[in-house]
């Protein structure tokens, strides 16, 4: 298996070079898992990054020390620390992370795709940060001081989706969450829950539970927050945006509702994330 090399940047003879890397599986681990992602970089110039909402899960590991930091609270003052290996959750909430993380590995799972290699209710991890150990034991420190100990990005990369593929459990998503899925992700804006129900042949509070236990978030909070990265996508690298356009396309009741929504999930009315954007599409620099 080997990773892809998505980014490269000149660097000083003393400092080792910005690498980017990631490895895309095939079936069927390509319905469950984006990517698993190498990092190594130089400090970016600014403290935190806040981290916006997500309908998605990722695991994260620490490759340059035994502890990873998020902050929550007032301005993001309050630091939570777990161990170098941890789950990050769906979540509706924005939270900060340190911006400088010179050396990360991690897998970014597709919606509802980590319930079949946690166990469980992917509902557990509903806004929360917690981990590995407190569910793998002694197995995820182990796995953690042999990713550090592995020579390469590749081996690094290689190791931690063998480990994912150890942990699958063949587990298929219920036939109703798996047309939620697709319905959900061409037009979060247009589709119903009770529509979606009966096309599914259940009833909208059982599809409701099971979407849940398996994604992680209810449909009705998913649907706000893919429409919201939808917006995102579209407006990230744009060098100008007409936001009533979007408020229309979008299918937000009017310019108040879209601003209320888009604060709520980013932390930021539109406009002063236009301003503050940064390269990557979930992150957005904190100024001091």
């Amino acid at each position: 298996m080997a990773a892809s090399t998505n980014g490269t940047r000149p660097h000083a003879a003393h400092a080792p070079p910005m690498i980017y890397k990631t490895f895309e599986p095939g079936p069927p681990f390509d319905a469950l898992i984006e990517n698993v992602w190498y990092w190594r970089g130089t400090a970016p110039g600014h403290a935190k990054d806040t981290i916006m909402a997500s309908g998605r899960l990722g695991l994260f590991v620490n490759l340059n020390g035994d502890a990873l930091s998020w902050y929550g609270g007032e301005r993001y003052s309050e630091r939570n620390l777990l161990s170098g290996i941890a789950i990050c959750g769906t979540h509706t909430h924005t939270f900060a992370i340190d911006a400088y993380q010179p050396h990360m590995l991690g897998v970014q799972f597709k919606p509802g795709g980590a319930f079949a290699f946690f166990g469980g209710s992917a509902r557990e991890f509903e806004d929360v940060h917690v981990s590995l150990a407190d569910i793998w034991g002694r197995d995820a420190e182990r796995l953690h001081q042999r990713l550090v100990n592995a020579p390469t990005p590749d081996g690094k990369i290689a190791l931690l989706f063998d480990e994912m593929v150890r942990r699958f459990s063949e587990q298929a998503h219920h036939p109703a969450v798996a047309l939620a899925l697709r319905a959900f992700g061409l037009s979060p804006h247009r589709v119903s829950i009770k529509s979606v129900a009966r096309d599914a042949d259940v009833s909208p509070k059982k599809l409701i539970r099971l979407f849940a236990e398996e994604v992680g978030m209810t449909p009705k909070a998913y649907l706000r927050v893919s429409r919201f990265q939808q917006v995102i996508a579209r407006v990230h690298t744009a060098s100008s945006i007409d936001w009533m356009e979007v408020v229309e396309r979008y299918g937000y009741y009017d310019q108040p509702h879209f601003i209320r929504e888009f604060k709520e999930f980013s932390g930021f009315t539109p406009t002063e994330y236009f301003r503050l954007r940064g390269p990557n599409l979930q992150h957005v620099p904190l100024e001091a």
